[in-house]
């Protein structure tokens, strides 16, 4: 799949070039084509090729809580998000508490496109509205994040 990338604080200069090479490799391995239904099997993929380069299946942020982000490798934690745009927002906070804490470096987020979101359901996140939404919570959010957009050909 081709993707797309974007900085919020520093996140894609804070970001290991190992990682960033093996989360850009796992982009480009998922061969699913961005459809209805279609989410479960693009995060499967996407994560079984993380798996292979030693990245965490997923990283407690609080063990009391039960809460989880999606995975994690080298000071880096990773949430994926293809669901429901409310769940973007969790993992924000997620991502700010572990950075706070100093269980994390940087964070990194993967969420569709708009038009990736279209094609895949409904009220999905994307990363249009990532992007303008961190512009409004940069002193709430301020973990170094770099963003990676599913992108579709045109």
């Amino acid at each position: 799949m081709i993707f797309g990338t974007a900085d919020h604080c520093g996140g894609l200069a804070t970001l290991p070039k190992p990682q960033r090479r093996e989360v850009e490799a796992a982009l480009k391995a998922i061969v699913v084509s961005p459809s209805k239904g279609a989410a479960t099997k693009i995060r499967r993929e996407f994560l079984d090729s993380l798996k292979t380069s030693g990245w965490t299946n997923e990283l407690i942020v609080d063990p009391e809580s039960g809460m989880t982000i999606t995975a994690s490798k080298g000071g880096v934690g990773l949430c994926l998000q293809t669901g429901n745009m409310a769940r973007m927002y969790a993992d924000l906070m997620k991502l700010q508490t572990l950075y706070l804490n100093g269980a994390i470096e940087a964070a990194i987020m993967v969420v569709p496109s708009s038009k990736v979101a279209k094609l895949i359901g409904s009220n999905i996140a994307s990363a249009e509205r990532l992007q303008r939404e961190l512009k409004v919570f940069r002193k709430a959010h301020f973990c170094p994040t770099a963003i990676y957009s599913l992108e579709v050909s045109e």
